[in-house]
This record gives C-alpha cells, structure tokens and sequence, in this order.
C-alpha cells in the first residue's frame, strides 16, 4: 500500500512540474507581431528570429556531429552499400540539365534568382534513400547542385562563394496537399529536442524529464506517422525514384514574396511492390537505380513552383501568429495547393550515363540549402537551423566517413566529362 502511495505521489508531481517549469521546446510568439501584408494577391513573408538561436543551433549541430563520430572511421569509403542511420544512403550520383524555359508563367514580381531569364543549367544530382528506425521514417531525396554563371554564397567553400546553385527536394504522394509535401517538424525547437535523446545524455533527461516535451515527441512521431503512410500503400509503394514527385518541404523566399518547389514526373517509373518499413530500403533502391541505368531511359520532370497566398494559408488558430509569420516560420504548414496550384517553370532531364558512386569524387560533394541566391534563400527558423546543422553533419560526414577534406569539392563539382 505504501508504495502506491509513493507512486501515486511521484505521478502527481510529476504532471505539476510539467505544468509549472519552463517548456523552453515550446515555441512562443511574443509581443506585438505585424499585420499581415498582401502585394498583388500575394503574402509577403515576415521572420521571427529568436534571440537563444544560435545557442539552439548548436546544440543541434553538436548532437549531430556525435552522432556521425560514433559511426565506424571511412565506413562510407570502405562500404558502397553503407547506410548511415538518420541521414541515409546515395544510391547514385546523375548528371544531366535543368531547363528554366517558362518564367512567362510566374508573375512579374517572381522572375528572379533562378527565375530571372530562361535558360539551362548543366546539373550533378544525388538521388538517395534514408531510413530511420527512431521515427519509423523512409523516404527518397533528391538534391541537384547546378552550374550557375556567377559566384553565389555558399555554406563550404572558403571564399564564402561559388558558382554552384543546390535544389534539396524529398519524395512525397502526388496527391493534392499530401502531409508528406511538407517537413515532419514544425521548427528548430521540435529538432533540437528530438536531436537531443540519442546518444543519451543529461539533455535526454532533461526533455523526459517534462511530460509536456513527451507529448510534443509523441506528436512529431505521430506527423511521421501520417508522413509515412501514404508512401507505403499501393500503388504508390510501386514507384521508383524517377516516378515520384519531390518537394522542396519548407518556404523559400522568392522577390519578396515566399514559394515552395517540386519536381512532378513525366513518366512513371514502376518497381516491384514493396514495403519500405519491412526491407532493407537501401539496398532495394540501389537494384532499382542500377536496373534504371541499365534500360537507357531518361528520367524526366518539371520544375514547379507555388507561391505563397493569403488563400493558400490556414487560418491561425489562437495561438498561431499572423498567417505572413506562419507562411515564412511554420516549416510543417500545408499550403492549400487547390487554392495555389504549382505552376510549371522548366524541367530537369537526368541521363543514364553519368559515373556512378566513386567516392573519391562523388562522395565529398556537399549540398546545403544555403547554397543559393539571397532572392530564393529558405525562410524560417528550421531552415536557419538546417544551415547549420546540415554543415556540421556534412562537414563531419566527408572527413570521418569518408576521409576526404570538408569543401574540397566546393565550386570544383564535374558539371561534365
């Protein structure tokens, strides 16, 4: 008897103490926010930046960085079928073009950054397959670096500069507004908190330690969940990698204004039928890829975008911000696609005759979202973290798994033989 009352007891203060201490993983808006601003039908973006940022940033991005130096030394050298836990595996690196030939369809005030003229790009894209036991997460990605004319900012390269352009899209249904055309956390609180339970520290009990922060896990699990589900049933679970849509998940600035990006097949691209949670994912698309270089057939889609309306944006609920905050800061926010529908600018080729996974090459070539022009640059603060964080991951991904030397490649990438 005594020891349900202890029970009891520690139950109790233990939901008073979740009410009562700091929830610092709960995202807060506070003070005087602006009204919502609207130019020509569009909604103009507005950025909250946090002032323990940076501090957020690299909690993340040390987390990070453990995480990858407790994997084997040059196991991604040693072993081409190598799949590194969280972040995945390349199953192949294609060259191939970009082709921006309708900026016609974008209004006006949008035809800038790579929108400003028609014209293509020579392209080095990296498909590849992550699998994540913790989450219950499998997904596709696919991330184009383009040979852009002039130099532009650039997260690795030592000047600060390149003449690289880096598109970074993951697969998702092609339904209208699908839960996977958007990224599974919401902002850089959710990550940091999330980055914090492995490997196990003071940081794991310090957010168990809070039923509130539990609560919010289990919610992100929940939207994976939701992420997932989608892509495992039939007949979608049938489509190769050159056969799915791919976005772009979170808001980019465009001019002013804010847009979102994808990739929509031309064609389909059929595999045999397959659960991705039950199956070595991987090695699965690695066969799928090596089968698709060997049938000679290019792999097509265009190049889409959706711009930002006050339409297209949910409405906020009571402790939501003004929606021109939640267009730039809310990552996880599905914008209405019936009410702004993708519009097509270009299409990308990709062909069946590029080298294949040679890490002494391929292998050090990085990517970061930052790697772009300040009129198209991501929004919000999970990108600012992503910046970061996907440096410190990358960074430490080249030298210890590989063995190579961060931002050797930078501004070096082979458009071509």
């Amino acid at each position: 008897m005594t020891f349900l009352w202890i029970a009891l007891a520690a139950i109790v203060i233990y939901f008073i103490y979740g009410l009562l201490a700091p929830h610092p993983n709960k995202r807060v808006f506070a003070g005087d926010l602006p009204a919502d601003r609207v130019e020509n039908g569009y909604l103009i973006p507005h950025e909250v930046f946090d002032p323990d940022e940076e501090r957020l940033f690299q909690k993340a991005a040390t987390s990070v960085e453990a995480h990858t130096r407790a994997l084997k030394k040059h196991a991604a050298r040693d072993d081409e079928t190598f799949h590194e836990p969280h972040w995945g595996h390349t199953s192949a690196m294609l060259r191939g073009t970009l082709t921006v030939d309708k900026t016609k369809n974008l209004p006006e005030a949008f035809r800038v950054g790579l929108f400003a003229q028609d014209r293509a790009y020579a392209v080095v894209a990296r498909s590849g397959t992550q699998k994540d036991a913790d989450v219950g997460l499998t997904s596709s990605r696919l991330a184009l670096k383009l040979d852009y004319p002039k130099a532009i900012p650039n997260v690795y390269a030592p000047s600060g500069e390149a003449n690289e352009l880096d598109l970074l899209l993951a697969a998702g249904n092609p339904g209208n507004n699908g839960a996977d055309h958007t990224f599974f956390a919401r902002d850089g609180h959710q990550v940091a908190m999330a980055f914090g339970l492995k490997p196990p520290s003071l940081e794991t009990l310090k957010a168990l330690a809070n039923w509130r922060n539990i609560a919010l896990l289990l919610n992100v699990r929940k939207r994976v969940a939701g992420l997932t589900a989608p892509l495992r049933k039939a007949p979608v679970n049938q489509d190769g990698w050159a056969g799915m849509p791919y976005f772009s998940l979170g808001p980019f600035a465009l001019g002013d204004g804010a847009m979102k990006f994808a990739l929509l097949p031309v064609k389909p691209h059929k595999v045999a039928e397959h659960d991705r949670m039950k199956m070595d994912f991987a090695a699965f698309s690695k066969k799928n890829m090596d089968d698709w270089l060997v049938s000679g057939e290019e792999a097509e889609f265009t190049l889409a975008v959706q711009l930002a309306t006050p339409e297209c944006i949910p409405d906020p609920g009571p402790e939501d911000p003004p929606k021109s905050v939640m267009a730039a800061e809310y990552c996880d926010l599905t914008w209405d696609e019936a009410a702004s529908p993708y519009i097509s600018v270009g299409r990308l080729t990709l062909s069946t005759d590029p080298a294949i996974n040679s890490a002494e090459v391929w292998g050090h070539i990085q990517y970061n979202a930052w790697n772009t022009l300040p009129s198209m640059r991501p929004l919000g603060q999970l990108f600012r973290m992503r910046k970061h964080v996907h440096a410190a991951h990358s960074n430490v991904r080249v030298t210890h798994l590989y063995g190579g030397k961060a931002g050797e490649l930078a501004g070096k990438c082979p458009f071509s033989d």
